[in-house]
């Protein structure tokens, strides 16, 4: 039971614990993973504009 609500993820909860929904943490891991996300985004376009200069 303990894995269910603080391991396991739960696509209805947004991929969050209950645990983490719970405790209201869920806002702090969206913004983490948005943050993450803005990252590898920013990342992947200045790679592909390096490439694009080589080329």
């Amino acid at each position: 039971m303990q894995h269910y609500n603080e391991v396991r993820l739960h696509s209805a909860l947004g991929y969050v614990t209950p645990a983490d929904k719970l405790h209201g943490r869920e806002q702090e891991i969206f913004r983490a993973r948005d943050r993450k996300l803005e990252e590898a985004r920013a990342r992947r376009q200045a790679a592909r504009a390096a490439q694009a200069t080589v080329a």
